[in-house]
């Protein structure tokens, strides 16, 4: 009568029930004297049941390993019919039934004993990012049914469970399954209460049919042994304990409060949490004096914190935090505030990180502290560097500007003097000292760029033998001016490297032109090619004076020199070594030094990585000049009139038509009659600049070929672009070096 009376008076509710589970369970038609009573729990069933976001099959297969803990059987035994396919599996029309051996698997399933709780937790917590919901009879679904019961059974000793759960599966699918333990709980319930519920007719034919099933779910003695242990007496003495270490906790928690906080004012550190959907802010203590907010203020919302923040600076902070918004994640950013207490302009930088909580709110947090000192320090030393960079830039270009007209000089006089004239011999010594003069102001412009990392690599693959064999034509006339004996060795095959030619060349022309000024006259150097594994090796040896133990740690050292070797440096400045150490980290490789002793001679070792394959690369050489250049029509460009003048008699002698002039008007002017093909221009002249008159020869040329070559004394990165910008060809350093003007003139047209 009471299914009968439910039905007859609420039609479209059983309507309804019928419509998800397939059958109307005698669940759904208890309590017909409380009207409305049943439909509430419907409503709890469809939520924390029916429609939660977990696959059908899992919340059954749950539902029924779950049930086997009430000692009220109604819902084991019609959940294990949903699940064999008497209605469908959690509402599911479209789920399909188990068999009955798989739902007898779930059934005989045992409880996990202490280890094995133990190692599910461990497989649980081990996922780095929360994982999908499992499929049924895999490791994971009896990880997760496990976990599962001890939060259903022992909730309040069930902390690690849940931190496992979560670890697993995410916070929002945990408080999902949270509320579908609630749901069968109050299943549970609700069947004990009512306990003469009957088992429906569908159910009653297949326990008939399967003796197996029907004797597992009847049989209530899991249940009782579960409910009739000491588990409510732990609970509550656990109760008990965890209220006296919750006490524990708090106090600790103040002390650590504490100390936080005077951590986070002695670092001028503060924290802050940000809701973007109330725009309300929490922080720490030390937010407001980090900010310099009146006496009184606190920082509550993200309008003030914008207020404060430098106007510069605003658009580039705002931009962080849409960002963050949009993509989440974790991000950095220095800014400036205006500190309204004092006015004062103080720079912070903020590490922050944006996420999403369990219900999909953004949710905002992080650090933030004061970096005033730090950015003045490295303004300073941005703009200390800028000077030294200046400095030696000015420095080179007003030591290169004397040294053209001597080089100059010393071309014409070679020139002018025959080959076995006893002069030539005074022209070659002055010679190599001029060009060990150059050597050093490029060593100095080289280990400022360097040690700044302003320079920058053209790398090629490159045949090994061509670089040492450039090399030893470098540091030919210091191994020639010491009579010593040079010996190369070659690798047992061709080896290829990647990099910059001219730099690798100047590494191993600086070791061997080292060898030759620290080995006694008529010594021996050994240059040896090898290779190991996926590394050149080649080791530049001498029989010199050797080097000190002592001193080997610091032979790399910028302006290092051996304290005893000091006589020997022919005016080096201990920067030559630092170049070639860091020349060859550049190119990825390394450098060591070893030695016996003082008077034992000693080896640098360079290991540079080998390419696998290079051969199709040809080998880098130098351009073959022509033996002779046609004449042509010259203007040279300088206010030196030194410099001017010596270049243009070196250029006559070579039988070439030269004009001279001593500013950027002039040159224009000289320009119109003589037509020159080439025109060597220095940048800095009175009335009008290099960089005007080259943009003012480019015109009159006409469509005439004009090459246009910058001869300066300046010679940055920024100096090439400028000269490049202004329709130079070429761009070369006093004192122009022979070969040099040799390659320009053959390849300027006539």
């Amino acid at each position: 009568m009471r299914r009968a009376s439910l039905v007859k008076g609420n039609q479209s509710f059983s309507d309804e029930v019928i419509s998800r589970f397939g059958v109307l369970p005698n669940f759904f038609c208890s309590a017909p004297a409380a009207e409305g009573l049943v439909e509430e729990l419907w409503k709890f069933a469809k939520s924390a049941y029916l429609d939660c976001a977990l696959p059908s099959l899992f919340k059954e297969r749950l539902f029924v390993h779950l049930s086997r803990f009430c000692e009220v059987r109604y819902c084991i035994v019609r959940h294990v019919g949903f699940l064999v396919g008497e209605g469908h599996p959690a509402g599911d029309a479209s789920a399909l039934p188990q068999t009955i051996e798989q739902v007898l698997t779930v059934l005989r399933r045992p409880l996990p004993d202490a280890d094995g709780l133990s190692h599910c937790f461990q497989r649980l917590e081990s996922y780095g990012q929360p994982v999908e919901m499992p499929e049924p009879e895999t490791q994971l679904e009896g990880d997760l049914f496990d976990a599962l019961t001890i939060m259903f059974v022992e909730p309040a000793r069930s902390e690690r469970a849940r931190q496992a759960v979560t670890c697993a599966f995410g916070e929002a699918r945990f408080e999902i399954l949270t509320a579908f333990l609630a749901f069968v709980r109050t299943a549970h319930y609700w069947t004990e209460t009512h306990p003469t519920l009957p088992y429906e007719t569908d159910m009653l034919a297949v326990m008939a049919k399967h003796r197996e099933l029907a004797r597992l779910l009847t049989d209530r003695t899991e249940a009782e042994d579960v409910k009739a242990g000491d588990a409510f007496r732990r609970t509550l003495a656990e109760l008990q304990e965890i209220r006296g270490e919750q006490a524990r906790v708090e106090a600790a928690l103040r002390i650590t409060e504490e100390r936080l906080q005077a951590v986070l004012r002695t670092a001028h550190m503060a924290f802050w949490a940000w809701d973007p959907a109330t725009d309300t802010v929490s922080a720490s203590v030390t937010m407001d004096e980090l900010l310099g907010l009146p006496p009184g203020e606190k920082l509550t919302s993200s309008r003030r914190g914008f207020e404060l923040v430098h106007p510069e600076d605003l658009p580039a902070l705002r931009a962080k935090l849409e960002a963050a918004a949009r993509e989440g994640g974790t991000w950095d950013h220095d800014f400036r505030i205006v500190r309204p207490c004092d006015g004062k302009v103080t720079w912070l930088t903020e590490r922050a990180n944006a996420t999403c909580d369990s219900d999909g709110k953004l949710v905002m947090a992080g650090l933030v502290w004061d970096v005033t000192e730090r950015k003045l320090l490295e303004s300073s030393l941005q703009e200390a560097d800028q000077r030294k960079d200046e400095f030696l830039a000015t420095l080179a270009h007003e030591l290169r500007n004397p040294l053209a007209p001597l080089r100059n000089g010393l071309q014409i006089a070679r020139l002018t003097s025959s080959a076995d004239s006893p002069f030539q011999r005074t022209i070659e010594m002055m010679d190599r000292q001029l060009t060990h003069l150059v050597r050093l102001v490029d060593d100095l412009l080289d280990v400022g760029r360097i040690s700044s990392g302003k320079i920058e690599l053209r790398r090629d693959k490159l045949a090994l033998p061509a670089i040492l064999t450039s090399s030893a034509e470098a540091a030919r006339a210091a191994i020639d001016t010491h009579s010593h004996q040079l010996i190369i060795e070659p690798a047992a095959e061709e080896l290829w490297v990647e990099g910059d030619f001219d730099r690798l060349t100047q590494i191993f022309s600086n070791l061997l032109t080292n060898a030759a000024k620290y080995t006694e006259r008529g010594g021996r150097i050994e240059l040896r090619v090898s290779r190991k594994g996926n590394y050149a090796v080649v080791n530049v040896s001498d029989n010199g004076i050797g080097i000190p133990s002592d001193d080997l740690p610091h032979v790399f050292e910028l302006f290092s020199q051996v304290r005893l070797h000091q006589g020997r440096s022919e005016g080096g400045l201990g920067i030559g070594l630092a170049i070639v150490r860091k020349l060859v980290e550049m190119h990825q490789g390394t450098v060591s030094v070893c030695s016996d002793g003082s008077g034992k001679g000693s080896t640098f070792t360079v290991r540079l990585p080998l390419l696998s394959d290079g051969a199709a690369t040809p080998v880098y050489l130098p351009t073959k000049l022509p033996s002779s250049v046609p004449p042509r029509r010259i203007l040279v460009v300088d206010d030196n009139t030194d410099a001017a003048v010596s270049f243009a008699v070196l250029l006559e002698h070579q039988g070439h038509e030269v004009a001279t002039a001593h500013d950027g008007e002039e040159a224009v002017a000289k320009a119109r009659v003589l037509r020159p093909h080439i025109v060597f221009l220095d940048l800095g002249m009175p009335r009008m600049d290099g960089l005007e008159a080259a943009k003012h020869l480019r015109a009159l040329s006409d469509g005439e070929p004009m090459t246009l070559v910058a001869l300066t004394g300046w010679g940055q990165k920024r100096d090439h672009e400028r000269t490049r910008e202004a329709g130079f060809d070429w761009h070369l350093l006093k004192p122009i070096d022979g070969n040099e003007l040799d390659r320009i003139l053959a390849a300027s047209p006539p």
